[in-house]
């Protein structure tokens, strides 16, 4: 095992968190990112992270006796480390829908909720499913707006989303509430 690059993990750890979690909160304002542009920029992002493996030599082959083990913690290492590239590269794009979007006018639409967390156990899951244009779109709320839902006694709740329709497609959500 290489440990030259091992002195940069935790700054490569933070900075890969911060991404991520900057990454996921651009991704709840979006609705309907293309399937086809996220695989292209997974297939972009696999390559390049596969070479960074490779450079770094964390976990080189020493003998052959581990040489299946090391060869499985460099693929896991590949693909986690060519997720954080992913969002890496759909940040920007991110940027320049949300930048898009405020050419155009809001709109409102209701849409019916599918599914929301009836259970009190696990406060971490604060996400609802609803439809949009026919498509399932899971998206994450606030816990009053999911308290909301529970109270309700209607047996059809719906979410009420005021948009803003974007590039490729997309629409990015400016506010919603609950009906």
């Amino acid at each position: 095992m290489n440990n030259k690059p091992l002195k940069y993990a935790f700054w490569f750890f933070l900075a890969a968190l911060i991404i991520i979690i900057v990454a996921r909160k651009m991704d709840n304002q979006i609705l309907l990112f293309p399937f086809w542009l996220k695989s292209v920029l997974y297939l972009i992002a696999l390559p390049i992270a596969y070479y960074f493996i490779k450079k770094w030599a964390i976990f080189g082959v020493q003998d052959e006796s581990n040489k299946n083990m090391h060869v499985a913690v460099n693929g896991l290492c590949t693909i986690l480390l060519a997720f954080v590239f992913f969002l890496l590269m759909k940040m920007p794009i991110n940027i320049a829908i949300i930048q898009q979007s405020k050419q155009h006018e809001i709109f409102t639409e209701t849409c019916p909720i599918t599914f929301y967390s009836v259970g009190f156990k696990n406060k971490q899951r604060k996400h609802i499913t609803f439809t949009f244009q026919n498509k399932d779109i899971r998206m994450k709320v606030k816990p009053s707006t999911l308290d909301k839902i529970k109270s309700l006694s209607s047996s059809q709740k719906n979410i009420q989303l005021q948009l803003r329709k974007s590039i490729f497609g997309t629409y990015c959500v400016e506010d919603y509430s609950i009906q």
